[in-house]
């Protein structure tokens, strides 16, 4: 049985069951969320990929793909919920691509519902600034949203990596999920090394973009090209399947999660650690 089916029949079983969270959603520590409001004042920027298609980007019968939209919806409105004022930016310019691949009515996460419903949210995603254009040194908290359209875009991404290095070496927060990470591999530290050189970091396995079946179509992956660039990457790996494992590795400013899962224990951490260096 294809592993989406297998999803979708474990999430007809958690619905059954009583459940009212998808079983692929992100998980929250509780009581690490800051007070609403608390953080009023300070901003913080959500970087998309723009690329969406799985597929090169002249590739008229590919899939359509984007950000995983969990990856984006969850951190903008944890972000806003506790006073920043959020950005989101995309690798070209112009409206986020969502994708819905695993966005069903039974894999839908709360986080998506809440977005989707919102004017606001939908409007802060709709014609977005290119990175190419964006004073990162103007945010507090940088976060890269990933999905499969990531591989194609934030790696290769020069004005990607200009940001992420004004930004590390000014010691603001960084933090990325899944793909997402994969903004990090041409940033680099004020001696000239390769920001992830020794850091500890995560992102999506190789053995979860198997499972997915896109192994063979995706430009880059992420476990690869963190191992390439020096990083000492973690993870967790599952008996069954990787997709429902949840890591999250924080070494100083920068704090990185291996998958879907870790959508609001990054952002939560990123924000505890803005809050206490107020």
């Amino acid at each position: 049985m294809p592993f989406a089916s297998t999803l979708v029949l474990a999430a007809a079983a958690a619905a059954s069951s009583g459940a009212k969270e998808s079983p692929i959603a992100a998980k929250c520590t509780p009581g690490l969320t800051p007070a609403a409001g608390s953080l009023h004042g300070h901003t913080a920027l959500v970087i998309s990929t723009s690329h969406n298609r799985l597929g090169p980007s002249n590739c008229t019968s590919c899939k359509p793909t984007g950000v995983y939209s969990e990856e984006l919806t969850a951190p903008f409105l944890l972000f806003r919920d506790a006073g920043l004022n959020v950005t989101i930016a995309t690798i070209q310019g112009g409206d986020v691509p969502f994708d819905s691949s695993y966005n069903t009515s039974l894999l839908e996460p709360s986080w998506d519902r809440r977005f989707f419903e919102d004017p606001t949210a939908v409007r802060a995603a709709k014609g977005c600034q290119p990175v190419a254009l964006i004073d990162f040194l103007a945010y507090d908290i940088v976060f890269m949203a990933g999905g499969w359209g990531a591989a194609w875009d934030l790696g290769p991404s020069e004005a990607l990596a200009k940001g992420i290095t004004k930004t590390f070496a000014a010691g603001k927060l960084l933090g990325s999920v899944c793909h997402g990470a994969l903004g990090f591999i041409q940033a680099t530290k004020p001696n000239g090394d390769l920001l992830p050189k020794g850091l500890n970091m995560t992102a999506v396995t190789d053995r979860q973009i198997e499972e997915l079946g896109i192994a063979s179509i995706t430009p880059q992956h992420p476990q690869d090209e963190l191992t390439q660039a020096g990083a000492n990457y973690q993870c967790k790996h599952g008996t069954v399947t990787d997709i429902l494992e949840n890591d999250v590795v924080v070494d100083g400013s920068v704090v990185t999660g291996q998958n879907q899962m870790a959508s609001c224990m990054v952002p939560q951490l990123l924000m505890r650690k803005l809050a206490s260096s107020l």
